[in-house]
């Protein structure tokens, strides 16, 4: 054993210097990494430091390029930055420059106000403030100018300044006044380049104007100083000669029925040309309605042609016509009678004309009157719609009466009345009887002649509402007629 142990003793020495190697070998492998180590972070500084030299001789070399003289002493960078500065002004001017128009306009006439084509309309609006009174009526008054200007300014800021219209917007007034609260009427009056197609159907288009002016009303500050109802805004288009009378005053006459009655003997006015369309603009009060009989003296005669026609309101439209005939120098009488308080008579002297000859009387009457005597070589004449809710019925009968030797064509147009399409004697609550023959109901377009120059047209109405017709006439000589009957 002991042997053994002095043998084992010998061989525990073998292991040790095995353990000091493997301790040699590990320092040997940390020292060796190490340098690894710090060789690779010496690779990456020099790698930064290649880089670092580079772009400072890109830079060095990009200084020198935008530093080179190109001409005199300009510099690269000073020109490209002088195009950049151009590029900018450039797009600032357009951007800023460019004013939108409707139609995309790539040029807008500057004169065009002057030298465009007119167009004109005229509109009312219902002031929801005050109440009527008779100097209203009339124009040179200071109360209607007191009125009137706010109207007419707000009219043209409010065109003149808009984006769209402001191009074409020349003027605008107020010409009248009327009952029903109060009612304003003016004009409008713009300019149109020589394609106007396209803007008249949209741009200067009714819908268009009326949006703009009931949009503009609805703001708070614009309604309390008007005090106009946007709803009550109406606008149509109408013809230069009338609203440049408007405009004016000449060839214009303003008349307030005060009394039941009032008759006018000369309608030659002061401050209208010979040949000059004559407008009588007339209301009457609330609750009546208006008969006019208009008459000529032969014996006084000089007029050769002259047209006259009648409208239930200040706008000279087909809509609105009562009346119209075409009167040679023949003395005539004619009556019609006007639904409503407001009326519109006008005289177009077709050739050399002295309306001296001619006179007026007006007469207000119940509002359920209708009718008249009816004169000329051609004419139209209406049924104007009724309510009549609180009486038992209605009969209107028209007149007519033609020269010897001729006989009437009437031309029924529009014709529309309750109940079903008929005629004879099953028509009894709503008819027109021509000649004791009745019509009633609705009928397409249809004509008589009359049996002499003579004619009398009859309208009889049970209904709480009646709707209407048109009917346009004209004499034809006797043996000219091919038939007595067409419908």
């Amino acid at each position: 054993p002991g042997a053994r142990m002095a043998g084992l003793g010998e061989l525990i020495p073998l292991h040790e210097p095995v353990h000091g190697d493997r301790g040699q070998t590990g320092q040997a492998t940390h020292n060796l990494l190490e340098q690894g180590t710090q060789g690779a972070g010496v690779t990456r500084q020099q790698g930064r430091n290649r880089q670092l030299r580079s772009l400072i001789q890109q830079y060095i070399c990009n200084r020198d390029i935008y530093n080179k003289i190109v001409f005199w002493r300009c510099k690269v960078w000073m020109c490209l930055l002088a195009v950049v500065v151009l590029i900018i002004t450039l797009l600032s001017a357009v951007i800023f420059g460019i004013r939108a128009t409707p139609l995309d306009d790539e040029f807008i006439d500057p004169n065009l106000k002057i030298h465009g084509a007119p167009r004109y309309y005229i509109g009312s609006m219902r002031l929801s403030g005050g109440s009527f009174t008779p100097e209203l009526a009339t124009p040179q008054s200071r109360i209607f100018s007191s009125l009137a200007n706010p109207l007419k300014t707000m009219l043209q800021q409010l065109y003149s300044k808009s984006p769209a219209l402001g191009y074409y917007f020349v003027d605008s007034g107020v010409f009248s006044f009327s009952n029903g609260s109060i009612i304003a009427h003016y004009w409008l009056q713009f300019a149109l380049p020589k394609e106007a197609e396209l803007m008249i159907r949209y741009t200067l288009s009714i819908e268009v104007l009326t949006s703009v002016l009931r949009q503009h009303l609805h703001t708070a500050g614009v309604r309390r100083l008007a005090e106009v109802d946007p709803s009550s805004v109406t606008l149509q288009v109408a013809t230069e000669e009338y609203v440049q009378s408007l405009k004016t005053g000449q060839c214009v006459f303003h008349i307030l029925l005060q009394s039941r009655k009032q008759t006018l003997d000369s309608l030659g006015l002061v401050n209208c040309s010979r040949n000059s369309s004559n407008y009588w603009l007339v209301q009457g009060m609330s609750g009546y309605s208006i008969k006019a009989d208009i008459s000529s003296t032969a014996a006084r005669s000089v007029c050769t042609d002259v047209e006259v026609a009648t409208y239930s309101s200040w706008f000279p439209d087909i809509e609105q016509t009562v009346s119209k005939f075409s009167q040679s120098s023949h003395a005539f009488t004619s009556e019609l009678v006007v639904s409503g308080s407001v009326l519109l008579v006008t005289f177009n002297p077709r050739a050399g004309c002295e309306l001296s000859q001619y006179s007026i009387t007006f007469l207000q009457v119940p509002e359920t009157d209708c009718g008249g005597v009816l004169v000329g070589t051609n004419g139209s004449f209406v049924l104007p719609s009724f309510s009549n809710d609180h009486l038992e019925g209605i009969n209107c009968t028209w007149n007519l009466k033609l020269e010897e030797h001729f006989r009437a064509k009437l031309i029924f147009k529009d014709f529309r009345l309750d109940g079903s399409p008929k005629t004879g004697v099953s028509c009894v609550t709503d008819y027109i009887e021509v000649d004791g023959l009745r019509f009633c109901g609705e009928h397409p377009q249809f004509c008589l002649y009359s049996n002499g120059s003579s004619l009398q047209i009859k309208y009889h109405s049970n209904q709480t509402h009646t709707k209407g017709f048109t009917v346009d006439y004209m004499a034809t000589a006797e043996n000219d007629v091919a038939e007595s009957r067409c419908y």
